[in-house]
């Protein structure tokens, strides 16, 4: 039994499927079936079984599972401890952000981490904040920027910053000239939202039980290019932090005023796995983070 092996189970087991699987470690499908092979012989075991969706842990892969990602977390921990010793930083480093945070951060952010760590091997995934969420917890994440909300209990948080958020609508738009919106007004505009899997639009859906009121809905679309066409386009509003208005807004073709009665705001934080031992490379990533928010 190696380290191989087991982070091939690993990876089998998150995504269901040997395809899906051997696309992820960068192997053949015959490479990844052997190291399965390999470790079902040395355990005396079978660890999957097929089905018509692809493959599911049988008794004994369970069994196999919680101390499979332990054995990898303390090899973390070791070369982690090795890594620091020697001042070096490299390995790989998988990090996700929302595209509304992606949009003014991950260009600067990401040069300035490779400038200073080029031996680290960047893996960045942009999707929605749900999306990440269930990708750290299963382990295909090492650190992810979401919006707090409803946060596993598993996740270690780290708070970034507070952004208040704007209603956005086509400049000279009627319902934008008072200079801010009461909540209750802007919720019964036409708007243009993302899915309730978006940390944003599952804090605006609190927002709306907590005032007792319902947000209405004329699009929902996950993409944030597309939300943005929309609203250029005269089909609603939209509801978006002030930095993102302005990375998206290189046409001025868009006006942000603040949304009052309450205020509405959302916190950003970092977050990891409780309990997982951070790689030097994902320590450095969190200390630029919180750079680059301080920057900001």
């Amino acid at each position: 039994m190696d380290l191989k092996q087991l982070n091939a189970f690993l990876a089998v087991a998150d995504s269901g499927s040997l395809v899906a699987a051997a696309r992820r470690l960068d192997l053949s499908q015959p490479s990844l079936s052997r190291l399965i092979g390999q470790l079902e012989a040395d355990l005396g075991s079978r660890l999957f079984r097929r089905t018509g969706r692809g493959v599911v842990l049988t008794e004994a892969g369970e069994l196999v599972l919680d101390q499979a990602r332990s054995l990898l977390d303390q090899a973390t921990a070791l070369r982690q401890l090795v890594a620091e010793r020697r001042g070096q930083v490299n390995g790989p480093l998988s990090f996700g952000l929302p595209p509304s945070i992606g949009v003014y951060l991950s260009g600067p952010l990401i040069s300035d981490y490779h400038r200073r760590y080029p031996q680290v091997r960047l893996q960045i995934s942009e999707a929605l904040s749900g999306d990440l969420q269930e990708r750290l917890l299963r382990h295909q994440l090492e650190l992810a920027i979401l919006y707090d909300g409803a946060i596993s209990a598993s996740l270690s948080l780290r708070e970034l910053a507070t952004e208040s958020l704007l209603l956005i609508g086509g400049r000279g738009a009627a319902t934008l000239a008072e200079g801010e919106i009461p909540f209750a007004e802007a919720s019964q505009l036409p708007l243009v939202l993302p899915g309730l899997r978006h940390g944003l639009r599952s804090l605006l859906e609190q927002y709306a039980l907590r005032e007792s009121h319902r947000l209405n809905l004329e699009v929902e679309v996950d993409s944030l290019r597309v939300q943005i066409d929309l609203v250029r386009r005269g089909i609603g509003y939209t509801i978006l932090p002030g930095r993102t208005l302005a990375a998206l807004n290189r046409d001025d073709a868009l006006q942000g005023i603040p949304i009052v009665s309450p205020m509405l705001e959302r916190r950003c934080v970092l977050a990891w796995r409780r309990g997982h031992v951070l790689s030097p490379a994902a320590l450095a990533m969190r200390e630029a983070v919180d750079a680059g928010f301080v920057a900001l």
